[in-house]
């Protein structure tokens, strides 16, 4: 519960209107009731505006239309930054134990940091490093060695492998695992496949938040690397040696191939897919769905398809390709009818 001037103050704005207005939650513009904050951030949604219940909603400094007389108009520069910043405000979850629950088992050579949590039958091992203030949830694995660092959050059933390194700020959810063995396996002569052992560790930067059931699998020798601000959506597949650089975001259902190297600040579409070993340039773009067969070079560039061309490209062969059954059917007219002229031409040589 906030008042509308302390939100005001928070986004640094001046408040000159009632001191009264209490705000409980942030809600839907099509969905908001009195005592909710809502915003617009389309303008298709503008449109909800004159009929919402809410009693304050964020908008666009050059917002311009008829809202109900009892709606507090908050105008900022950035719609989407605004409501961000205040989310963390009303963020009451409680997913985590207040300190440490008598039913985790930490090995007498685990260090813990100060201020940390850890939850109900929660598993640290032999050498695991804790930094402070983080927060670990119920029934975690922590294998031996594993170094996590400070203002961590790993959510419940998180399965972290030995020697494993997390950086600060990290945030991981729900069932995720991180350095199990990559797939590597040796086919023999008789047929039979032979298990190439994976040694190595994953290594994951600062500021990087991976979702739930996503699996980050181990390299097979040095480090599988998840460079600072990387964000991975849930069910992500991210194979051994993999390289993702800093400030990338990878969308639900992608799988990336072992010894993958993708660039900074890539953006990929959900259920992409990457070939083993490509090497993909900072700032490429991936809509859903795109195969990707071949390293790109080229940096910043926007791809769509399987397997994956440039962007204006696929939209340009897309525009024929959904009308090659009417195309056919032209197509096989104008055979029949160039066929009849050919028969009317070799009738009248006959005739001659």
């Amino acid at each position: 519960m906030l008042k509308i001037s302390y939100i005001f103050r928070y986004l640094n704005i001046e408040y000159r209107g009632p001191e009264d207005v209490v705000i409980y939650r942030i809600n839907h513009i099509r969905d908001a009731q009195p005592g909710d904050l809502s915003f617009v951030v389309n303008g298709k949604f503008g449109k909800f505006i004159s009929q919402t219940g809410a009693s304050a909603v964020i908008v666009n400094k050059n917002f311009d239309s008829v809202v109900p007389e009892t709606c507090i108009l908050i105008r900022v520069d950035d719609v989407q930054s605004a409501i961000s910043s205040l989310l963390v405000l009303f963020d009451n979850g409680k997913d985590f134990f207040d300190e440490i629950a008598d039913s985790a088992i930490i090995s007498p050579g685990a260090m813990i940091g100060s201020g940390v949590s850890i939850g109900h039958f929660t598993l640290v091992c032999a050498g695991v490093t804790i930094g402070e203030k983080s927060l670990i949830g119920s029934q975690v694995f922590l294998g031996e060695n594993v170094r996590i660092g400070k203002n961590v959050k790993i959510y419940p059933g998180v399965k972290i492998y030995h020697g494993c390194v997390i950086g600060d700020h990290v945030i991981i959810h729900a069932n995720t695992v991180i350095g199990c063995d990559g797939f590597g396996f040796s086919r023999q002569e008789d047929g039979t496949f032979t298990k190439i052992p994976q040694t190595g560790i994953v290594q994951i930067g600062d500021h990087v938040e991976i979702g739930a059931n996503t699996v980050i699998d181990r390299s097979t020798f040095g480090a599988t690397v998840i460079e600072n601000g990387v964000k991975l959506d849930n069910l992500v597949q991210v194979a051994h040696n993999v390289h993702i650089g800093a400030h990338t975001v990878i969308a639900a259902q992608t799988g990336v191939a072992g010894s993958v190297h993708l660039g900074k600040n890539c953006m990929v579409g959900g259920q992409a897919a990457f070939v083993p070993h490509v090497e993909i340039a900072d700032g490429s773009q991936f809509q859903g769905q795109s195969g990707v067969a071949g390293s790109i070079s080229e940096p910043n560039g926007k791809y769509f398809g399987t397997p994956a061309i440039g962007f204006m490209d696929y939209i340009r062969s897309y525009s024929v390709f959904k009308i090659l059954p009417e195309l056919e059917k032209k197509i096989y007219k104008l055979e029949k009818e160039l066929e009849s002229i050919k028969n009317e031409q070799n009738g009248t040589q006959k005739n001659n």
